[in-house]
């Protein structure tokens, strides 16, 4: 009878256990699927366009080299990591500049700087205006005189839209630390690069690959188009965190 009555609180413990981590034991398993999908993609893609790469093994590598030197101290900085609530936030409020502000400010606590003294302007645009860029960082001669536009189409994907504001966070950051190169599309690589050595790696690669859209001619005929974001590609990403890992900075 004892006997019996222990095997029973046992059991009455474990079901008490088990149904009151069940949120916790549900957050573990969706991390590990994500981390095998997201490694899976990685395999895939990398088959896909690794003859398309934009920068040489050198050019990455003297990028990286150059933010070790101007800023040792982000060399072990974390990976930056966004709830669901926020991520749910920016996909059912359409990309709000509310919601974009607010991802801002995360973006630009986890760099260490403040948001405060920038001006960020949000534009929804529709494909037939699309521009030539999704976002501007510009500075004037002012302190106070800074502003980032971010442009973003209803085709574009929660990562797309992250990529983006973080490609002109990182242009504030750099320009905060007295970090610019002369050269234009020089410094647009840097910044790229600069997005994934200070933690932003997975989004970065994330956004940077190739999205298709559909697009309507009259009323019944559809076909498809793709686009893409940012100056590099998929593949450049992915050596640039391979990189970054391989000189045991982050990741």
């Amino acid at each position: 009878m004892l006997l019996f009555a222990v095997i029973i609180t046992v059991v009455v413990i474990v079901i008490y256990v088990i149904f009151s981590s069940r949120n916790i034991l549900k957050g573990y398993f969706k991390y590990f699927k994500s981390d095998l999908k997201y490694r899976k993609d990685v395999k895939e893609s990398l088959k896909i366009d690794l003859k398309t790469r934009i920068l040489t093994n050198e050019t990455i590598n003297e990028g990286i080299d150059f933010l070790n030197e101007n800023l040792p101290e982000y060399k072990n900085i974390t990976e930056f990591i966004i709830s669901d609530y926020i991520k749910r936030k920016l996909i059912y409020s359409k990309f709000s500049e509310r919601s974009i502000k607010e991802l801002f400010a995360l973006i630009t606590k986890h760099l260490g700087i403040t948001e405060h003294g920038v001006d960020l302007e949000v534009k929804n645009i529709s494909s037939r205006n699309q521009r030539g860029y999704t976002g501007i960082y510009f500075e004037g001669n002012e302190v106070s005189d800074k502003k980032i536009t971010i442009l973003i189409n209803s085709d574009y994907t929660y990562e797309t839209v992250l990529s983006i504001l973080i490609h002109e966070s990182t242009h504030y950051f750099l320009l905060s630390n007295g970090i610019k190169l002369k050269d234009r599309e020089l410094n647009e690589y840097l910044t790229d690069i600069a997005s994934v050595y200070l933690g932003f790696g997975k989004i970065m690669l994330e956004g940077y690959k190739q999205k298709k859209k559909l697009i309507y001619i009259g009323e019944i005929k559809r076909t498809t188009s793709s686009y893409k974001v940012g100056y590099l590609n998929y593949s450049d990403v992915k050596y640039i965190m391979k990189i970054i890992k391989k000189k045991s900075i982050n990741y």
